[in-house]
């Protein structure tokens, strides 16, 4: 081999070395700052976790109390909405067997000139 060549393999191999070092060293920097940033990423979570827990029981509590009045208020309604339906349709029924007669106003008329006969 020549000498100009030996010197050019020897350069090569110089150069090599330096760069699988710097790539070691980037790589062990690389992995080290990674474990670090899992481990804060994991207290950080940790930490909200602890934070967020009370809140969403809150939270939790408020949309139960939310879901029983809700409810009590649809049972409520559908109470009163019974009571309507019974009152009203017995007026209804009423009403309309004088409404048959010749309208509701006639049939109340005709009604108090039966009752002012009937007293003489």
């Amino acid at each position: 081999m020549t000498p100009v060549l030996e010197v050019v393999i020897a350069s090569l191999i110089i150069v090599l070395i330096i760069v699988l070092v710097v790539i070691t060293v980037f790589l062990v920097k690389f992995i080290q700052e990674a474990t670090l940033t899992m481990t804060s990423i994991k207290e950080l979570t940790d930490v909200t976790r602890k934070e967020m827990e009370p809140a969403l029981k809150s939270v939790n509590n408020i949309l139960a109390t939310v879901s029983n009045v809700s409810t009590a208020t649809n049972k409520q309604l559908e109470l009163i909405k019974k009571i309507l339906t019974t009152l009203l349709g017995a007026s209804c029924v009423a009403f309309g067997t004088v409404k048959n007669k010749g309208g509701f106003i006639s049939g109340l008329i005709s009604g108090f000139k039966t009752f002012r006969n009937k007293r003489r």
